[in-house]
């Protein structure tokens, strides 16, 4: 089931049927407790403040009558702001939805004590004193899409408005057939790389064949395998990602960068994440040395028709230490930022994108297991 609203069109009419109409004692009690925060904070505090008394009215308004639990003498913040059979609810108040990003406190994903079960996303009309539900995510479905989160140094996250898809007769029917620890995938998300973390295995695209996480509807920036690469520009025949990819290649050869023929590779658009760039990365082994190693290079460049912003960096770490770290400059002219490393086969890569407002995306570590 899905709430017949598309939240990609940021169009949302009011007094749909999860639309409700605010009493006058909820508005006041909005404009009372949001005084008790400093004058900056207020407005939002008063969003919150009415989308609370909102949920807690659409909750109490249906079949089953469920409750709220919240703590009327407090102001309401970010975070979980209440409970409902169990459940701790995130409540996000948005008045526009016209960036299609919502922002949600990386403590509730992170904490292991107080995370959330469930974000309800919530439009707040503070001048016709009606709030309406327009979708949730669960917190296990948000984890496995965590490859889309870009976060903030301010420590919030943006999630695309669209991964908010459950509708709100869903919710209702979470908060009473299923229990809290059903959506529970572990209490922390993944920060470092581990023997057995979910991991891209890079080896499998030597056999044109992509690993497992990257072929997995967990994997939300799904990766698509490039063909082999022609480098001679006279036997290229189109203009897809694996030609702009040669394009650049070939721009790096007087710093000597030499890709062999063996050399494979995939791409992934960030799109989905809400920012126009690709990444590409190519694979290859290098078994000249005392002991067997293999390549990762990776070329970060705009989608078509876009332009890479200056600012944005580039960054390949491995256990210990950063390993390549590339941020395009102003007035530089390029239009690609890349990174090459080159590790044993026990060796595991991360890979981050840095925005130029501070905004970070980064994906499960990089590695080569031939055994795999």
């Amino acid at each position: 089931m899905r709430h017949s609203t598309e939240l990609s069109d940021y169009a949302f009419e009011p007094l749909q049927p999860t639309t409700v109409v605010l009493p006058p004692a909820a508005v006041d009690w909005a404009v009372q407790i949001c005084q008790q925060v400093s004058p900056e904070q207020q407005w939002m505090t008063f969003l919150r403040a009415l989308a609370l008394r909102g949920v807690q009215q659409w909750l109490e308004d249906g079949a089953s009558g469920l409750t709220l639990t919240y703590d009327p003498a407090q102001p309401p913040g970010s975070e979980v702001q209440g409970t409902v059979n169990g459940f701790r609810l995130c409540i996000v108040p948005q008045g526009t939805l016209s960036d299609g990003q919502v922002p949600l406190p990386q403590r509730t994903l992170e904490d292991a004590h107080t995370f959330a079960h469930l974000y309800l996303l919530v439009e707040v009309r503070e001048e016709a004193d009606q709030v309406t539900i327009l979708g949730g995510l669960r917190r296990d479905r948000l984890l496995a899409q965590q490859d889309l989160l870009l976060r903030h140094p301010n420590g919030t996250s943006l999630i695309p408005v669209a991964c908010f898809d459950t509708a709100p007769e869903e919710i209702l029917l979470y908060l009473n057939c299923l229990s809290p620890a059903q959506l529970e995938t572990g209490g922390q998300l993944p920060q470092a790389a581990s023997p057995t973390q979910e991991a891209i295995n890079v080896w499998r695209w030597l056999g044109d064949r992509l690993d497992t996480l990257a072929n997995t509807v967990t994997s939300t920036l799904t990766w698509a395998l490039l063909p082999p690469l022609v480098m001679s520009p006279a036997l290229r025949s189109s203009h897809g990602p694996a030609e702009t990819l040669a394009t650049v290649l070939r721009q790096l050869e007087p710093a000597g960068v030499v890709i062999p023929p063996t050399a494979r590779g995939a791409y992934t658009d960030l799109q989905r994440a809400g920012v126009p760039l690709r990444l590409c990365a190519l694979t290859w082994t290098h078994l000249e040395g005392p002991q067997p190693e293999w390549c990762l290079l990776l070329v970060l460049g705009p989608t078509p028709g876009e332009q890479i912003l200056p600012g944005t960096r580039l960054v390949v770490r491995d256990a210990e230490t950063i390993l390549a770290d590339s941020t395009l400059s102003p007035g530089s002219g390029a239009n690609h930022l890349y990174a090459q490393v080159f590790g044993t086969w026990e060796e595991a890569f991360r890979v981050s994108v840095t925005l130029p407002d501070g905004a970070t995306l980064s994906w499960p570590p990089f590695v080569f297991h031939p055994e795999a």
